[in-house]
């Protein structure tokens, strides 16, 4: 009979997402050191690949009305209760605010519960975070602003404080996501027979690709992203844009072909291998309101494109700059805006030049379709991007850092990171 730990994974779905990649990721990483099972609560649409995998469908798939969403929670629990019972896992991790939630519930039937944040506003509801805290030993937190804001807001102690004699109380810690930067590089090498864009343009000018990777969302706020770069390829007629994500994009095609900027944007889709078709650009950029921990960035820096984001919760400050922080770098651009309000002499550009890439200011939150309705903040950023793909010099030191800054997110400090909290929280050291 085996003595390996059962490790009790616990997410929603596995639709094609960050959270549902992480536990894939995890199940196969931790595979030879864990009896592993993942339950979900709806196998329909699954984007990735189980096989070798113990999924187990709860079968309880999402309701629209409220009514039906109460009985979802209480039909989840019975379910995932059952189930804890008849593996008696010695961790149970579950991943998102649902799954949290049902992990929470279902306490008293498993062993350690560690409840996972994977997005700053898993923590805004107050009532279900105490009700989450109260019910499990570990708040993993996958970005460090996230962890500060459960610490600051709910007093849950670092896992480094805690007590001598084991976990007497519900503690918190970061982990963040994990990039197999090897299989991501080797992804990259297959061919892409419809990329859209040559390497030069009727000029002779070497094509300057910029790329994004998010699904159809106004979380992402691909408004902003359109309009600054028609700002862009007015004075770089050789760049061009590339998207990569689920969704139509329906609304920015037509925002597209009003800016007139149509045949320099390639709407490249939902993609199993992105990889294949990120090698081409230069840049990796992301204009997202907030994110968890955004594997985008990551993921691109593994392909050696120099990043350029905004400073949203939760991620990128973090990534971009050593010891960076989401609020301290708030602070540096109000700093900034305010020396620019002073001066008439000089030009104070809105970006910090960090040590594995660019960051900017957070940027207007509310949809504006209106094409023709072009901000300041937008020509700031348009006025940063210019400065990276116009200098040779800074654009071959962020490529490189890149590359250096993903290797910190492994496979292997991953596991390092997941093994010694599970040996805290099993008692083994």
């Amino acid at each position: 009979m085996s003595d390996r730990r059962k490790l009790l994974l616990i997410v929603p779905t596995l639709h094609q997402g960050g959270q549902e990649r992480v536990v894939i990721r995890t199940a196969g990483l931790l595979a030879d050191d864990f009896d592993i099972t993942i339950a979900i609560f709806d196998d329909s649409d699954i984007g990735y690949d189980t096989s070798g995998l113990n999924i187990v469908n709860l079968n309880v798939p999402a309701r629209r009305s409220n009514l039906l969403k109460m009985i979802n929670i209480g039909l989840r629990a019975i379910r995932l209760r059952r189930l804890k019972r008849r593996l008696s896992p010695d961790i149970c991790y579950s991943y998102g605010p649902t799954a949290n939630l049902i992990n929470a519930m279902t306490s008293q039937e498993s062993g350690t519960v560690w409840i996972g944040l994977r997005n700053y506003t898993d923590a805004l509801d107050v009532t279900r975070m105490k009700y989450c805290i109260s019910h499990s030993s570990l708040i993993i937190c996958c970005a460090r602003d996230i962890e500060t804001y459960v610490r600051e807001k709910y007093g849950v102690l670092r896992i480094s404080e805690i007590a001598t004699g084991g976990m007497d109380a519900t503690y918190t810690c970061v982990l963040p996501n994990l990039y197999d930067t090897d299989a991501i590089v080797e992804a990259a090498r297959e061919d892409t027979p419809d990329y859209p864009f040559p390497e030069k343009d009727e000029s002779g000018r070497r094509i300057r690709v910029i790329a994004s990777m998010g699904r159809d969302d106004d979380q992402k706020m691909f408004w902003h992203m359109l309009k600054t770069f028609k700002l862009i390829n007015t004075q770089m007629p050789e760049s061009r844009l590339m998207i990569l994500g689920a969704g139509t994009f329906d609304s920015y095609k037509r925002m597209a072909q009003g800016l007139g900027i149509e045949d320099m944007i390639f709407f490249a889709g939902e993609q199993r291998n992105p990889y294949k078709y990120l090698k081409h650009a230069d840049v990796n950029w992301m204009t997202s309101r907030n994110e968890g921990f955004p594997n985008a960035l990551v993921e691109g820096m593994a392909l050696g494109l120099a990043t350029v984001s905004t400073n949203c919760m939760t991620g990128p400050a973090e990534i971009l700059i050593d010891g960076g922080d989401v609020y301290t770098s708030t602070d540096t651009f109000d700093r900034f805006l305010a020396d620019r309000d002073e001066s008439v002499d000089e030009v104070y550009p809105m970006a910090i030049f960090g040590d594995y890439g660019i960051l900017t200011p957070a940027m207007e939150r509310e949809r504006d379709m209106d094409f023709a309705h072009i901000t300041d903040e937008e020509c700031d950023l348009a006025h940063v991007l210019v400065t990276l793909l116009k200098n040779d010099e800074m654009l071959t030191k962020y490529r490189e850092a890149a590359r250096r800054r993903a290797a910190d997110y492994s496979y292997e400090a991953y596991k390092e990171s997941f093994m010694a909290l599970a040996d805290i929280a099993t008692g083994r050291r």
